[in-house]
């Protein structure tokens, strides 16, 4: 399941959707943390003034802000959204307002609970094409073969 979104620029809209959306997003194990570049203490009246349930991270150098690209130019920061599965896998890293971040955070988290039958069928097609691959390599291999 996935393990982490961080929510960029977290703005009071965007800040109260992803609370409001917090239960349901949470049950499936996602954990929802806010970047900003604000003060610590900037951050913590904010996450007390709207009563979020989760951790706003500070980057007043805008270190962090910078190296995913979210920086404005020449200063500020974008709207936007990165959710990371447990194996640091990107699953989603899209820019947007607030309503479209918290929309691409409920999609993954609604494609990673397909039911069962869903994800033996997407593991069987997975299968069948790596077969394929392998003959199409293999057929390859024996025409380089040939060729030699």
């Amino acid at each position: 399941m996935v393990s982490l979104t961080l929510t960029v620029s977290v703005g009071t809209t965007q800040a109260c959707l992803f609370r409001d959306a917090y239960a349901p997003l949470t049950t499936t194990g996602l954990s929802i943390y806010g970047l900003s570049s604000d003060s610590p203490k900037a951050n913590t009246a904010f996450k007390t003034k709207q009563n979020l349930p989760y951790t706003l991270l500070c980057d007043p150098s805008a270190t962090l802000i910078k190296a995913i690209g979210m920086q404005k130019a020449p200063k500020g920061t974008k709207r936007g959204v990165f959710v990371v599965d447990k194996a640091g896998k990107v699953l989603a890293a899209e820019g947007g307002g607030p309503q479209a971040t918290v929309d691409v955070v409920k999609k993954v988290v609604d494609s990673q609970d397909a039911p069962a039958a869903d994800k033996e069928v997407k593991e069987k097609e997975d299968t069948e094409l790596a077969q394929v691959a392998s003959e199409v390599a293999d057929s390859a291999a024996k025409l380089d073969g040939e060729k030699a």
